[in-house]
């Protein structure tokens, strides 16, 4: 169904109720995901066993890291008479052998299917044992309401309302809500602040908790990520920065409204324009001013732009993957000359539809939008008129392994190659990751000769030959040249 268009830009969303190949996974990762970058913090998944087995392994899959969830492991008797004793059992367990810093119960379409009322099972706990005196805060993450992005967003409002203290003294620190993002971005941005000598505070960090380094003394929990005082602190900043609208946008609401922390909520840094306008902002706010070595990675930036203009110009790409990366890419791939064709998200949200339309509009983009849709649909879109590209995540590889299209990989999850979630594509230096990828992926199904570009799929069974044998491939290389 068609929800608006201008003259050339169209936004759909699908109509059919089954998912095929989905873009997308269920509320309670990204819940478990976010409280991994709370220091000494574990999730509590209330729910059967698979719906906590399921997302571990998919986190583990993409960062190669190990990744502890406990489970209520709700049955048959639990669907009928409740999961309560389970849960309180869970949380006395799970303090007795771990100690952690602080609990998250996130619920799953059992748990809300059945009713079970999480905070006051949390309160009957917290009077049964009052030694235990460990912040516990519950997540509403039904699978059956949004995608995994809406179970971060989700925690992240929690965490704002629970775990932030009112009013001390200022302390001259930002507040940066990174979103969905790998732990390489995460790194990046510090980086940045690093070099601008801006001292912030992640909310959350799992940089260093999902892609740790390896010690002879395994540590009790993964070192790193935001610590309880830096959250209860982050009421005293100067501002908070949101990366993504959908992941941290009304977490930013609260700071703002309850705190008084101003609270700008920012396209992802990805790339030229959206990098400059998150800087700007962060010296505006902050007084700081950008550093040299930033600036010379901007410069780096544009040349790399300009040097792969030749190869890319005009040609058309297909993204999909979670509504804020989207945007962000979208921009990037029309600053570097691409023309963006199809844009697919899971996601259900007519912001993002207005945003996207803004978008084309100023950029005169030919593209289809389409919300809450599933791979297949793009499959058939590219069949119909195919593309030069895909940027995405691993489950776009089906497409691009039967068309014969480079996939460059983006997002969560990339569970096809190694060593990606420590990859940055935000900022200048995550723009040169990118240009360098597209170009490559481009190069490695072209050729270069006599300032000629050819595929090298035209040429599938010629053999080349240096003076021996029936040299048909230069005849037919020849020929493409002169064509040329």
């Amino acid at each position: 169904m068609t929800v608006t268009t201008t003259p050339k830009a169209t936004v759909t969303r699908q109509e059919r109720v089954v998912a095929i190949n989905p873009t997308r996974t269920c509320a309670p990762i990204g819940a478990m995901l976010a409280t991994y970058g709370v220091h000494g913090a574990l999730t509590i998944n209330h729910g059967s066993q698979g719906c906590a087995t399921y997302p571990r392994h998919q986190i583990t899959r993409h960062t190669r890291e190990p990744c502890e969830v406990a489970t209520t492991s709700l049955s048959e008797n639990a669907a009928v008479y409740g999961g309560k004793e389970n849960l309180l059992i869970a949380l006395k367990n799970v303090y007795e052998r771990f100690h952690p810093t602080m609990i998250t119960v996130c619920t799953t379409c059992l748990s809300e299917t059945i009713g079970d009322d999480i905070p006051a099972i949390i309160g009957e706990f917290q009077e049964n044992f009052p030694e235990i005196s460990i912040p516990i805060v519950d997540v509403n993450t039904p699978s059956y309401v949004g995608t995994h992005i809406t179970g971060f967003d989700n925690f992240l409002e929690v965490l704002a309302k629970s775990l932030v203290r009112r009013g001390r003294k200022p302390n001259n620190k930002i507040n940066i809500v990174p979103g969905w993002v790998n732990p390489g971005d995460i790194r990046e941005l510090k980086a940045m602040m690093h070099e601008m000598e801006v001292a912030a505070i992640f909310l959350t960090d799992y940089s260093e908790t999902l892609d740790g380094g390896f010690y002879s003394e395994k540590p009790h929990f993964p070192k790193g990520g935001t610590t309880l005082e830096e959250i209860e602190d982050s009421s005293n900043s100067m501002a908070l920065f949101a990366l993504q609208k959908h992941v941290g946008g009304k977490a930013a609401s609260i700071y703002d409204r309850r705190y008084g922390v101003p609270s700008h909520v920012l396209p992802m840094p990805i790339g030229l324009e959206n990098t400059d306008q998150f800087l700007s902002k962060v010296t505006e706010v902050t007084g700081k001013e950008v550093p040299e070595s930033i600036e010379m990675d901007r410069a780096r930036l544009l040349d790399a732009m300009v040097d792969a203009h030749m190869y890319v110009t005009d040609m058309k790409v297909a993204l999909f993957g979670d509504p804020d990366i989207l945007e962000g890419l979208v921009r990037f791939t029309a600053e570097l000359g691409l023309r963006p064709r199809y844009v697919v998200t899971a996601t259900d949200s007519k912001q993002w539809a207005d945003d996207m339309m803004k978008l084309a509009e100023e950029l005169d983009l030919d593209t289809e939008f389409m919300m809450k849709t599933d791979l297949h649909e793009l499959h058939k879109r590219v069949k119909a008129e195919p593309v030069d590209f895909l940027i995405g995540h691993s489950k776009g590889k089906f497409i691009a392994t039967d068309e014969n299209i480079p996939l460059i990989r983006v997002g969560f999850p990339i569970e096809d190659r190694f060593g990606y979630h420590r990859k940055a594509i935000v900022g200048y230096r995550g723009a040169m990751y990118l240009v360098e990828e597209i170009v490559n992926a481009f190069l490695s199904q072209k050729t270069v000769v006599s300032n000629t570009i050819m595929d090298m799929r035209d040429l599938e069974g010629c053999t080349l030959t240096n003076g021996s044998g029936n040299g048909h491939g230069h005849e037919k290389m020849s020929e493409m040249v002169k064509e040329a």
